[in-house]
């Protein structure tokens, strides 16, 4: 019994030896936990206190997220698992991103007034045009007023350089219409062309994948490219340009127009199965619409899809600055806009009929022709910096009878659409 007594007695008192140690440890734990800082964030910031038992709710927060967190306590969604649940700015912007909404609380103000560019006769600052490689760049302030930056040896007689510029640049004053319309019937009759053009999204998007295969498949630079670089050309969201023009310079001897091949065969079919056998072929509706661009067009084509994700600024611009001759500048009246060439814009609305903004380009009407400078490359277009005054800015509306736009390049800046709402836009210069 007694050897008994003297080992219940050791036992006893090696666990209150252990137990004295744990109780140490613990409060050398508790001691350290306590003169420790919390821990930072990747910014550098202290971690705020977390109260255990009670969810965290942010502005961003569902019913869901919040009874994860109160059923699993703090520990249920780590921190960097509810920022990687949060959207981004740009995905935050592209949910917001309304661009039907957006163009129906637009006004089309196509009766805006004409901006003047020369605000007193003359430009009065001569800090202002800038000269870049093959282009021009020139800057508009909010009240219009033209400024001209230029090299420190013309900054020693800055009047005259900006007077200069306006000798150069100013052209007559607009006494005509800015913008012209034109329907599909007024160029097509009697085949209910704009009816089924309006109404009918299979239609256009047919029209709009023949015209850009045919164009494809007749463009020598094209030829030579492989099959994953053609594809990319031709997939729908993407630009593609050629020329308008089907009939060449000059013909063998022999041969008439009306021997030549078609080269719009793709485009021949699409018309002929919706508008039946009197529909134009192809090649006529192609010339047809490019004859609309005037004397001697660049015969250029090209089909735009712009920016579709996000609303834009504007950029104004014109595409080469010049519309006519250097002789016919001085002519009397307005002989000269039969002897001009035009810019003829072709709209694809993205849903059936549709009547508004987003189809056509931006444009802001201007009091004188603005003229590209000397010696600008006609290939560039003349870039202008700044903003304009929104009741200057047009948005032209697309609807039924108004499916096409002519206007001439120094009768207008314009822009791509601050929002963009269409399938596409056709322009023929």
């Amino acid at each position: 019994k007694t050897t008994a007594c003297k080992r219940i007695t050791s036992m006893i008192s090696y666990s209150t030896h252990l137990l004295q140690i744990l109780s140490i440890a613990l409060c050398i734990s508790i001691a350290l936990s306590l003169s420790s800082p919390p821990p930072s964030n990747r910014s550098g910031r202290r971690s705020p206190a977390r109260t255990r038992g009670r969810p965290s709710i942010t502005s961003s927060s569902t019913t869901d997220s919040v009874s994860a967190q109160s059923s699993a306590g703090p520990k249920g969604e780590s921190t960097r698992e509810r920022r990687r649940s949060r959207p981004t700015r740009a995905q935050q912007d592209t949910i917001l991103f309304d661009p039907k909404a957006l163009t129906k609380s637009q006004v089309s103000n196509e009766n805006a007034i004409p901006l003047d560019l020369y605000s007193s006769g003359y430009v009065k600052k001569s800090s202002f045009l800038r000269l870049r490689p093959q282009a021009a760049a020139i800057e508009l302030n909010p009240e219009t007023t033209i400024e001209v930056e230029i090299s420190l040896k013309e900054k020693e007689d800055g009047d005259a350089a900006a007077r200069k510029y306006y000798l150069e640049c100013r052209g007559r004053e607009v006494q005509h219409d800015h913008f012209e319309r034109f329907s599909l019937d007024d160029l097509f009759p009697n085949l209910d062309f704009g009816r089924h053009f309006y109404t009918n999204g299979d239609f256009r998007q047919a029209i709009r994948t023949a015209m850009r295969e045919d164009v494809f498949y007749t463009t020598p630079a094209y030829a030579k490219m492989s099959p994953k670089v053609a594809a990319m050309i031709l997939d729908d969201d993407s630009s593609l340009q050629g020329t308008w023009n089907c009939v060449p310079k000059s013909l063998p001897e022999g041969m008439t127009l009306d021997d030549l091949p078609l080269r719009m065969t793709r485009l021949t079919k699409v018309l002929e199965d919706t508008l039946g056998p009197k529909a134009p072929t192809g090649d006529a509706f192609m010339m047809k619409i490019g004859g609309l661009c005037g004397l001697n067009p660049s015969s250029h084509w090209i089909d735009i899809i712009g920016v579709k994700d996000r609303a834009i600024s504007h950029s104004w611009h014109q595409d080469a600055g010049k519309s006519y001759v250097d002789d016919l500048k001085d002519q009397e009246g307005n002989g000269h806009l039969n002897n001009s060439r035009y810019t003829v814009t072709l709209g694809f609305p993205i849903e059936d009929d549709y009547t508004g903004t987003g189809v056509f380009s931006h444009a802001l009407k201007l009091e004188q022709e603005h003229l590209a400078p000397n010696g600008h490359n006609t290939n560039e277009p003349v870039l202008f910096e700044g903003t304009a005054d929104d009741k200057y800015i047009i948005r032209p509306e697309f609807a039924l009878g108004k499916e096409i736009l002519r206007s001439r390049d120094i009768d207008v800046l314009h822009s791509a659409p601050d929002v963009v709402y269409r399938r596409s836009l056709m322009r023929f210069m």
